[in-house]
């Protein structure tokens, strides 16, 4: 039996606004590739135990990916700073604008 390496894969492309001055250690297109282990076949008598040790495997992996995302999308706000809060308070007022309409048409 062929058994393939399994990874879960993260990709991401950050464009940041033209003033940002980010660290030379963010870089604005990564990929990420976080192993896992194989999973068991559904014929093997060990089924349990090695279902185990792939779910164990593919939960640590995540948690993993979770972390260095969180680390790098955080060093990336901090680089951004303040240049995206007019966006986001743009957005937001249209979003509240939508909910009093909704609201309206309910009545």
């Amino acid at each position: 039996m062929d058994v393939q390496p399994r990874e879960l894969t993260v990709t991401y492309k950050i464009v940041p606004p033209p003033s940002t001055v980010a660290p030379l250690s963010l870089s604005q297109e990564t990929i990420h590739r976080f192993p896992i282990i194989p999973l068991p076949s559904l014929e093997s008598k060990e089924d349990d135990d090695s279902l185990k040790k792939y779910y164990t495997s593919l939960r640590a992996s995540i948690a993993e990916a979770r972390t260095k995302l969180g680390e790098e999308l955080t060093a990336w706000r901090d680089a951004v700073g303040n240049a995206e809060l007019g966006k986001e308070k743009t957005v937001k007022a249209e979003a509240d604008d939508e909910g009093e309409e909704e609201e309206n048409a309910e009545e």
